[in-house]
């Protein structure tokens, strides 16, 4: 059996979660994450008496989205990971909306993924294609491959709805650390953890 930790964190938002020993343990908090996510790891470690030389490894998100919050949990968990000897991996917030798709929804079948961006905008990824990208929200139909007519999954965003008659799944809390968990067991679902200094 084996423990992973999961991180994530946007600016507003902390989540982590943990697998330990059969038993799962969480905390999702509403708070600034470059200044408050190694406390609250550090909390749930401590409240619930878990020993981190115990971990077999970290997985944190790769994005799309908040870069600072992205970067920050990416810093956390490559230190982490450096310092107790373990790897450390990341996924995509698409392969997770993927993953809940089917989970919630009982379907295994491609989709596009779109998560809400900044300025009116919607990151993407054609699961059926490889296509990513980011569109304004009026104009996604133009920037999806026309002829495939996939489901949509992710954020709900009206602005979208008005603009596709594409059928459309609302995945909600997909950037909770929890979802990350299982994509562990994966291997092709997750990817080594690099942070280049000069990126």
């Amino acid at each position: 059996m084996s423990n992973v930790l999961a991180v994530t964190a946007d600016l507003k938002r902390c989540s982590i979660a943990l697998k330990f020993e059969g038993k799962l343990f969480g905390i999702n908090e509403n708070v600034n994450a470059p200044t408050h996510l190694v406390k609250l790891a550090q909390d749930l470690c401590v409240r619930n008496k878990i020993d981190l030389q115990k971990i077999d490894r970290i997985i944190t998100a790769s994005g799309p989205g908040s870069f600072t919050g992205i970067r920050t949990a990416q810093s956390f968990v490559k230190g982490l990971s450096l310092a107790l000897n373990i790897p450390a991996v990341c996924a995509s917030y698409f392969q997770v909306i993927k993953n809940l798709f089917g989970k919630t929804f009982g379907q295994e079948n491609n989709l596009v993924a779109v998560i809400k961006s900044e300025k009116n905008q919607v990151y993407f990824y054609d699961f059926a294609t490889g296509n990513f990208g980011v569109s304004p929200y009026e104009s996604l139909e133009k920037a999806l491959d026309s002829t495939q007519n996939l489901p949509l999954a992710g954020d709900k965003i009206d602005e979208i709805l008005q603009n596709t008659e594409r059928e459309f799944f609302e995945i909600k809390d997909y950037k909770n650390a929890k979802n990350f968990l299982e994509l562990t067991e994966f291997e092709s679902k997750v990817s080594p953890l690099y942070i280049n200094a000069r990126a």
